[in-house]
């Protein structure tokens, strides 16, 4: 282990006043793998994670429990078993099964969680396991609730009918060019529909419906925990008493670029259009970003990954109406426009969305 790496975990547990745990491999040969674990446990760490296999094997390898045993006899500090999956880990009991075949304190599940997602609910007795399909069609319901983008959720689907691959409904599944496609593959787009209408997923996910609030920026207290907004303009217009806003019209609509021309109108140029048409004042654009990721996790990302984390929420006031979509997107110019798509509904201007069949 590098000079260098035993420096960055020494000072991280130093730093911080988190726990600082590290994941590794095992290495080729086990004398080697016990000095590792030692040399990182004296860095301070609070739990080492080990996956028992080699940077060289792959999933189709055995993983090698007897080293993870052997590490957890070695080292004082928690260890976590990890690369269970398939091999020992297929149903919820497995997971206990493995943590005592290695020895360790916990276990780490990655691709058994992927692929069956109650596996970690225990079933009683007079219980029977949930049906993989059925997973998939709650999964989808809530996909759909919380605007989640069709690639994302393609591939979640894939992972878990990754023993289905050559079946009718894998192959439907791949083709589906939109979350409304990909739902009425699965049975489920009229469901998906009904509980879009509704509030029950979040008190600002209002999916068309229109309310009256105190401020039309996004509030801090609808942010989940530990996220707070970062203003990329000045917010002071907005909460200032003399503001002449009275009303928040609030809507949840996905802005996709691929649905608008390359070369063309968006519709935010649809909106400023407007404006200048009916010689009224141009619209302005606040908007508000957050990390998805927790605070404690931002510590040790790249700011690359951190930067990737991000999701922009804008509001446009027209007007004197506040215009604010509740869909994140990846950067401001597409929050911006997302935030012109529930202007341009709400005044029942044409937002230049091109036909589905192109």
């Amino acid at each position: 282990m590098a000079v260098g790496r035993v420096l960055i975990l020494t000072t991280l547990t130093s730093a911080l006043r988190i726990p600082v745990t590290c994941k590794i491999r095992i290495l080729p040969k086990l004398e080697d793998t016990l000095e590792l674990v030692r040399l990182i446990e004296s860095t301070g760490v609070s739990a080492i994670t080990v996956h028992g296999r080699t940077i060289q094997e792959r999933p189709q390898h055995r993983n090698h429990d007897e080293v993870i045993r052997e590490i957890a006899k070695t080292v004082s500090i928690p260890v976590i078993a990890n690369g269970g999956s398939k091999d020992t880990i297929n149903k919820y009991e497995d997971i206990e099964f493995f943590r005592q075949q290695t020895g360790a304190s916990g276990v780490m599940i990655a691709r058994a969680a992927m692929w069956y997602p109650a596996i970690f609910r225990p079933l009683s007795d007079n219980d029977s396991p949930i049906l993989l399909h059925d997973i998939i069609r709650e999964y989808l319901v809530l996909a759909m609730r919380y605007g989640h983008h069709i690639t994302g959720a393609k591939y979640c689907i894939q992972q878990m009918l990754h023993l289905e691959g050559d079946t009718p409904l894998f192959l439907d599944t791949l083709a589906a060019a939109d979350m409304e496609q990909l739902c009425s593959v699965w049975g489920v787009l009229e469901k998906c529909r009904r509980t879009n209408q509704t509030e029950e997923c979040n008190h600002h996910f209002t999916n068309g419906t229109s309310r009256d609030t105190e401020a039309g920026t996004l509030l801090e207290s609808e942010l989940p925990d530990g996220k707070r907004p970062r203003l990329e303009t000045d917010p002071t217009p907005a909460v200032q008493q003399s503001d002449p806003v009275q009303k928040t019209i609030e809507r949840h609509i996905p802005f996709e670029r691929r649905y608008w021309p390359v070369h063309g109108v968006t519709p935010k140029q649809i909106l400023i259009a407007h404006c200048q048409k009916q010689k009224m004042q141009l619209p302005e654009f606040i908007t508000a970003s957050f990390n998805q990721i927790p605070i404690r996790l931002s510590l040790v990302l790249s700011p690359i990954e951190q930067r990737e984390a991000r999701l922009f929420f804008s509001t446009v006031i027209h007007d004197n109406v506040r215009y604010h979509n509740t869909f994140g997107c990846k950067s401001k110019k597409f929050s911006e426009q997302a935030a012109s798509l529930v202007c341009l509904e709400a005044l029942g201007i044409p937002d230049g969305r091109l036909p589905r069949n192109n």
